[in-house]
């Protein structure tokens, strides 16, 4: 294999997969990218075993071939190249010599025979739309998923596609953050979780304006948009029936200033106990009263303003979970919606129903 690339380019698709490539491998040749070319592209591929990201780089192919060099030192060496065109070409035994303005590295590779496969062979039902909005929808509820890895199923975010609807749902058991987002007619059902890591990865990589297309075949989730594919295989278990775990029927619905209630927030749970952060709502007409206390620390309390005309109610809350739900929502004004102090509450956005968190409450 003889390929020539320019190096800004071959540095930005190092970047876009070496994330993938855990620090510590049992396999030597996982700790490597696959270097391989197709047409006028050099094709850079990572995996873990678990999530598999390819990535295509413009190259002159002077001669065809595959090769797998170490990930970390090779994205070290092309970020401090010269910017200028590189070259790559294969010598015997896997050396590898890599040239760029004056400088030459001898590198040691492995055959790429050896490299797992990442592309699954089963043809997809792709589902596109647009990278921004997915991009968001992860956002508004990736901070929701499970860090416990004796509950595997929940180390991940359910993806269901449904005819003329996308939802992405999380949940950690104590609380659960819903994204929903049209689709044109035709999509059709499909249902997988996919693990933290991918969720993360695809995160990264996704910019402001392109299309992507999405898939669940085989037991894995694959994203593509130009030049780039990411593969990962779907956790298997049983995710919480979700639709059963959201409330219905709130008789108390408050409207607050997103800002002002997370100020507040932050400022109460100074004083809160610092495992859960525990901070009290107490509702009355117009007013929101939140209180901390601490026995070590002392007490902290702040009112509020706020579009409020129920009856009287008290509720705790664990004050992290509530920011990461006022986090997740980017219209000021937000609604809370309660039953009573010992069930569950919602937090929407006032505008629309395309996004929610519903919180477990605390004994305070």
């Amino acid at each position: 294999m003889e390929v020539q690339l320019e190096r800004d380019a071959f540095s930005k698709g190092l970047q876009m997969v070496q994330n993938i490539v855990e620090p510590r491998q049992t396999l030597p040749i996982l700790a490597n990218v696959l270097l391989e070319t197709e047409g006028d592209v050099l094709r850079v591929t990572a995996t873990d075993l678990a999530v598999g990201a390819r990535v295509s780089v413009p190259a002159k192919v002077a001669s065809p071939g595959a090769i797998t060099l170490s990930a970390r030192k090779l994205a070290e060496i092309v970020k401090e190249l010269p910017v200028a065109p590189l070259s790559l070409k294969v010598q015997e035994n896997a050396w590898v010599v890599l040239r760029c303005g004056g400088v030459s590295y001898k590198l040691v590779g492995l055959a790429a025979e050896d490299f797992p496969a990442v592309v699954p062979t089963a043809s997809p039902a792709w589902v596109s739309l647009d990278g921004k909005a997915l991009k968001e929808m992860l956002g508004r509820t990736a901070f929701a998923m499970s860090h416990d890895e004796s509950r595997y199923a929940l180390n991940g975010v359910l993806l269901s596609v449904q005819p003329g609807r996308l939802r992405v749902v999380a949940t950690d058991g104590h609380r659960l953050a819903l994204a929903s987002r049209a689709l044109p007619n035709g999509a059709g059902s499909a249902t997988g979780i996919v693990p933290r890591k991918a969720v993360q990865e695809v995160m990264r990589v996704l910019g402001a304006g392109e299309e992507v297309q999405v898939a669940l075949v085989e037991n894995q989730f694959i994203l593509r948009m130009p030049n780039f594919l990411l593969v990962a295989r779907l956790i298997e278990g049983q995710f919480p029936n979700y639709e059963q775990v959201v409330p219905k029927g709130h008789p108390c619905r408050l409207a607050v200033s997103r800002s002002a209630l997370a100020a507040a927030l932050r400022r109460v749970s100074v004083l809160s106990e610092e495992r859960t952060k525990p901070v009290k709502l107490l509702l009355s007409p117009g007013s929101l009263k939140l209180s901390a206390s601490n026995p070590e620390l002392g007490e902290a309390e702040e009112s509020l303003a706020v579009d409020y005309s129920g009856e009287e109610l008290a509720i705790g809350f664990n004050s992290r979970y509530v920011l990461d739900a006022l986090g997740a929502i980017e219209t000021d004004e937000v609604v809370a919606e309660l039953k009573d102090g010992l069930s569950p509450g919602i937090i929407r956005s006032l505008e629309g129903e395309e996004y929610f968190c519903v919180i477990m409450p605390m004994r305070i």
